[in-house]
């Protein structure tokens, strides 16, 4: 099993446009996504939406790697394609409407800092975990040390 994560790009061309894509890490490890798929299953997605929904320590940390991956796209939007971020056209501004809305957080999650806090999917969390020493988050290490126990010899 290999633990990691790949990065995509924020914008993806395809048949002469520009679409949007706000999850930057994936994994792809068919073995890794089908033990974190076990753990959804499990109900661990409502455990940990619980968890930080009444925890506002834990709540804040989501919160403000949510801000970090919005500034991020930011970042990453005007220095790997400033051919969209400055520009004008209908596809350049679809882009940017979710690219750089403050209310769209990591993997496209809408309105993040609203309570009960919404976990989308294990995966998204475990993605970003591994993907940039930034997002280390503790889904993504709950995830990775379940995984690693489980796992036989």
């Amino acid at each position: 099993m290999r633990l990691e994560a790949v990065e995509t790009p924020l914008v993806i061309y395809e048949n002469g446009l520009y679409r949007p894509e706000p999850t930057r890490f994936w994994i792809l490890d068919p073995e890794l996504r089908k033990a974190i798929s076990a753990l959804e299953s499990e109900g661990y997605i409502k455990y940990w939406s619980e968890k930080i929904t009444h925890d506002p320590k834990l709540y804040e940390f989501f919160v403000k790697l949510h801000e970090k991956e919005v500034e991020k796209r930011k970042k990453l939007l005007k220095e790997r394609f400033p051919e969209v971020f400055k520009g004008t056209g209908k596809w350049d501004l679809v882009c940017k409407r979710v690219l750089l809305n403050p209310e769209i957080g990591i993997g496209g999650i809408r309105n993040f800092r609203a309570k009960p806090f919404k976990v989308r999917c294990l995966h998204l969390w475990t993605a970003y975990h591994l993907g940039d020493e930034e997002f280390k988050n503790p889904i993504g290490e709950f995830v990775l040390s379940k995984v690693l126990t489980s796992q036989k010899p």
